[in-house]
């Protein structure tokens, strides 16, 4: 008779067998033995929260601070923004390394997002006595300084700097992690940088703190349908018309993803639904559009009058108006109608401003950029890759290796002249682009640490940052 009992080679590839015997450990006070079995979890499955948020607090006990408060960090951003523990260890351990003005931020944080919070009342007493003792009068203007970020995001999203809207999003969430604006267009800038596995990461915690957010179920389609994941696009786009729509931007947001990936039907029942509440000439002729594409001349028509009666004024959309007419008979010798096609000239017609949240022309250009294959990177710069990887930290997602090959891509496109490669500078550029990495994503890193871990210069180290540059604004590299 068979046992339930697991092969030994199940338990050798079993990340909560690690985890448990890890647990045993510290129950020993063994917090050595502890660690390395939690690791050994985590090196299995890197994207289970219980298991990083454990080996942080062990990495705290063993007098780690900062390498715990990397894991700490990582999983607010990346995994789960309601992980409020990870506030009371981000604040005991920079109270430990002497950083009280960041101790009492997140101390501040805890209470803000954790009113009865396990941890409330010695929290409390905390930051009594940090400010009573400290020059730490900021108070709760992490949502304000949240927003400040966003707002320069913005403003290098207009610029298209993507690099540079990545590290300010980051730093946004960072600062605050409910700022969902940010999260999402966080999203948006990764999928426009083809790192669709940490967009994948982002869009997920925008969804655990806000289910029903329109942006981020739009966003999401990108991400499913670059994976090869049709029957689950095909799902989301089928409940598009079920959920609630907010504001304008919203429909706006839907209409768009409806029109970009070819659902017409759905997208005549969505503005169907909302046209009495948001009934201006870009949501009319998005409806105009629909009818016409359909061939529902009845409906068409009707359209047709009313934004001719409030669009007179503007002859480009007379213009466009009549053209989508003369598609609709059934003679018509000029053809068929792309949805996408017509819906950007005419979003431009009505002089909407280019929101990140709804453009048409910046979807319709994601949408044609996720069918592409992605460029290989040369076999000659795998070196520096194999080696980034085998120094890996802890709290990288488990994509880590398809991140930094997107990054040193992006890196060597912006190089002045060829990357040498040679033995001696494996390392080198290894940890530059480590660095790199670190700060795109907004990850503590000192050049100390990364100099001594790789075992090179400073010299070679800087000069093979220098050859490795991101186009950083120069107040981000240090």
């Amino acid at each position: 008779m068979k046992n339930n009992l697991l092969s030994i080679d199940e338990y050798r590839n079993n990340p909560e067998f690690y985890f448990c015997k890890g647990l045993r450990c510290a129950d020993k006070n063994n917090l050595n033995d502890a660690f390395k079995n939690l690791y050994k979890a985590v090196e299995l499955e890197p994207d289970n929260c219980e298991y990083k948020f454990n080996i942080a607090c062990f990495l705290s006990e063993m007098q780690r601070p900062k390498e715990a408060n990397k894991i700490f960090n990582d999983i607010l951003l990346n995994y789960d923004p309601t992980m409020f523990e990870c506030y009371f260890g981000l604040g005991c351990n920079s109270f430990e390394l002497g950083e009280t003005e960041k101790a009492a931020e997140y101390f501040e944080k805890y209470l803000h997002f954790d009113k009865d919070g396990e941890f409330c009342e010695e929290v409390a007493e905390m930051i009594f006595y940090l400010k009573l003792y400290g020059d730490n009068s900021q108070g709760t203007q992490f949502h304000k300084w949240s927003n400040a970020s966003l707002r320069y995001a913005q403003k290098y999203i207009q610029e298209e700097k993507l690099n540079n809207a990545t590290r300010e999003l980051c730093k946004s969430v960072s600062l605050y992690p409910f700022n969902v604006d940010a999260r999402n267009l966080l999203t948006l800038s990764l999928l426009e940088q083809q790192n669709y596995e940490r967009a994948q990461y982002i869009g997920m915690t925008v969804r655990i703190i806000d289910k029903y957010n329109v942006w981020a179920h739009c966003l999401c389609l990108y991400v499913l349908s670059h994976s090869g994941k049709h029957s689950r696009v095909r799902k989301f786009l089928d409940t598009m018309t079920l959920g609630e729509i907010d504001s304008r931007e919203d429909l706006l947001c839907a209409a768009a993803t409806l029109i970009i990936f070819d659902r017409v039907d759905e997208l005549i029942l969505l503005l169907e639904m909302y046209i009495a509440q948001y009934s201006d000439k870009l949501i009319f002729a998005a409806l105009l559009l629909g009818y016409a594409i359909n061939y529902d001349i009845e409906k068409f028509n009707e359209i047709f009058s009313i934004l001719e009666a409030s669009g007179k004024d503007n002859a480009e959309l007379m213009a466009w108006m009549e053209y989508v007419k003369s598609c609709t008979g059934l003679n018509s010798s000029v053809g068929g109608l792309n949805a996408a096609d017509e819906y950007c000239k005419v979003f431009k017609i009505c002089e909407e401003a280019a929101n990140p949240m709804y453009d048409p022309e910046r979807y319709k250009e994601l949408y044609v950029q996720i069918q592409k294959p992605k460029q290989k990177l040369s076999k000659r710069y795998m070196p520096i890759i194999e080696c980034a990887v085998r120094h890996r930290e802890i709290m990288y997602i488990k994509y880590y290796r398809k991140e930094i090959i997107c990054l040193l891509s992006d890196c060597l496109k912006n190089a002045d002249e060829p990357v040498d490669i040679t033995s001696n500078s494996v390392e080198a550029y290894s940890a530059a682009l480590e660095y790199n990495y670190c700060k795109l994503y907004y990850i503590e890193c000192e050049k100390e640490d990364l100099i001594k871990k790789y075992n090179i210069s400073l010299i070679t180290f800087n000069r093979a940052l220098q050859a490795l540059k991101l186009n950083f604004h120069n107040k981000f590299i240090l």
